[in-house]
C-alpha cells in the first residue's frame, strides 16, 4: 500500500517547447492552460520561486536540457516527440495532470545526477555522460580509475557513464543494466570493448572517477551538448550536488511505462 505523497500546488508553470514546435501544438497546450486556469508563461524565469515548475512540450531531449537549466526547476514533459519515457502526459491528459498538480496530488521524483569536471569546465548529466572516440575507425585505450585506484583499462570505442534515470537511454542500447530510476548508483557500461571479459559496472553514487584517455576523445552530455578530451587530460566524473526533480502523475508506475515503451517481457513491438 503506498502513501498519498503531500506536495504543495503549483501555482504556475514556464512552458519550454522543443525546437521547431509546431504552432498547432502550442496553441492547443496553451488552450489547456486557460482551461485548467493554471497560470503560465513563455519566457523562461530569471530567479526561481517556490511552487513554479517548468513544463516541457516536446519529447524526452527538451526534459533532459530542462533538468539541466541552471536554476533547477521541477519539471515536467507533455510529449509530442518520439518516445517520451520520461514524460508526464501528452495533450490528451494534459488537462487532468495540470489539475492535480493545481491541488498537489503528484510526484515529486528526485533523481540523482552526474557531473564531469574537464579542467575548470563542468559538464551535467541527468541521463548519461559519454566518452566517445571522435572518428570512426580505431579505438580508444581509456584508464579508469575508482576512488583513486586504477581499476581497468578499457579498449573500447567508448564509455557510458549513465544514472539510473539514465539506465533506459543510450545504456541500454548497449547491454547495460536498467535500474529503477530513484536508485542511487552510477553505471559504467563499455561501448564496443575489444574483449569478452568486459562487462557493465553498477557503483555506489559516493564513488569519485578518473577518466584519462591516450588520444583525443570527445565527452557528450544527454547526447546533446558535447566537449572535447586531450590525450591524458583526467576527466573527473562524480555524483552532482544537485538532483534532477520530475513530476509524475500519482498513477505512474514505472514498470508499466518499461513494458509498453520498450516492449520488455512481451512479443508485441514497441509502441
Amino acid at each position: 500500500m503506498t502513501t498519498k505523497p503531500s506536495n504543495k500546488p503549483i501555482a504556475r508553470v514556464y512552458v519550454l517547447p522543443k525546437p521547431a514546435l509546431k504552432p498547432k501544438l502550442l496553441h492547443a497546450l496553451e488552450h489547456c492552460l486557460q482551461e485548467a486556469k493554471m497560470p503560465y508563461d513563455l519566457k523562461l524565469p530569471t530567479a526561481r520561486h517556490p511552487q513554479e515548475a517548468l513544463l516541457c512540450l516536446g519529447g524526452d531531449g527538451t526534459l533532459l536540457g530542462a533538468l539541466r537549466h541552471p536554476l533547477n526547476l521541477p519539471c515536467f514533459g507533455v510529449h509530442v516527440g518520439h518516445l517520451g519515457f520520461l514524460t508526464a502526459t501528452n495533450l490528451e491528459g494534459v488537462f487532468v495532470f495540470l489539475k492535480a498538480l493545481k491541488r498537489g496530488d503528484y510526484r515529486a521524483q528526485r533523481h540523482l545526477m552526474l557531473e564531469g569536471k574537464i579542467g575548470k569546465q563542468c559538464i551535467l548529466g541527468a541521463n548519461d555522460l559519454v566518452v566517445s572516440k571522435k572518428d570512426y575507425y580505431g579505438m580508444l585505450e581509456l584508464q579508469l580509475f575508482i576512488d583513486g585506484v586504477l581499476a581497468n583499462t578499457y579498449k573500447v570505442d567508448g564509455l557510458i557513464f549513465a544514472t539510473p534515470l539514465g539506465s533506459t537511454a543510450y545504456n541500454i542500447s548497449v547491454g547495460g543494466s536498467v535500474l529503477d530510476p530513484l536508485c542511487q548508483n552510477i553505471l559504467i557500461t563499455p561501448i564496443a570493448p575489444h574483449s569478452l571479459s568486459e562487462r557493465p559496472l553498477i557503483l555506489g553514487a559516493r564513488a569519485c572517477l578518473k577518466v584519462v584517455s591516450n588520444q583525443a576523445c570527445i565527452v557528450v552530455a544527454d547526447g546533446q551538448v558535447r566537449h572535447t578530451l586531450k590525450p591524458k587530460q583526467p576527466l573527473y566524473i562524480q555524483r552532482a550536488k544537485r538532483q534532477a526533480i520530475l513530476l509524475q502523475p500519482l498513477e505512474r508506475n514505472y514498470f508499466k511505462v518499461l513494458k509498453e515503451k520498450f516492449a520488455w517481457g512481451s512479443s508485441k513491438p514497441p509502441h
